[in-house]
């Protein structure tokens, strides 16, 4: 059920970005940083650590409309409903006249004001609320899911991969200069 609200808020961000994008004839987009993958954020090992047990390998998805790339890891236990998504929306993915990932964070944070919890430490701004832990650092906007977050283990989990998320991050684009 939990795994459905954090797939619903995710429609709901791709719904406010996709409002805001014009086609760019040639398909480009500028930026002045390089294109990351959620999958570097969180890698499968990662995943592992995080998730306490095996994971296949990651599947993944992109909705560049939205700028949004997704890293889905499963447990290899068929009887496991453990399972970690990262969804990685980067204004460097996206039309340069897209909604810019802050405005969908704020929308999205905006929606759950009544139900959120926010989270400091992690990113520049976060909360977790149906769905997963969201994270706005930087100008992007990063989603994580890991299950039904009534649960304190998910939120425990939850925080743990965004700080493993932020982490990894700041190493990448450090790797860039």
């Amino acid at each position: 059920m939990r795994h459905h609200q954090f797939l619903i808020s995710l429609v709901l961000g791709c719904c406010l970005a996709m409002l805001g994008c014009v086609a760019d004839p040639e398909g480009k987009s500028e930026s002045a940083t390089s294109l990351l993958e959620p999958c570097e954020l969180i890698t499968k090992s990662d995943a592992e650590t995080i998730i306490g047990e095996p994971v296949k390998l990651a599947e993944k998805s992109e909705q560049q409309v939205v700028g949004m790339k997704l890293c889905m890891y499963n447990p290899q236990d068929e009887n496991s409903t453990a399972f970690l998504q990262i969804a990685l929306t980067q204004q460097a993915f996206m039309n340069p006249d897209g909604v810019p990932p802050s405005d969908i964070f704020h929308s999205i944070k905006k929606a759950h004001r009544e139900d959120r919890i926010d989270v400091t430490g992690i990113g520049e701004e976060a909360f977790i609320a149906d769905g997963g832990l969201y994270i706005l650092i930087n100008g992007d906007y990063i989603s994580i899911g890991a299950g039904n977050t009534d649960h304190p283990g998910i939120r425990e989990r939850l925080k743990k991969a965004g700080e493993t998320a932020i982490n990894n991050l700041v190493i990448l684009r450090q790797q860039e200069s």
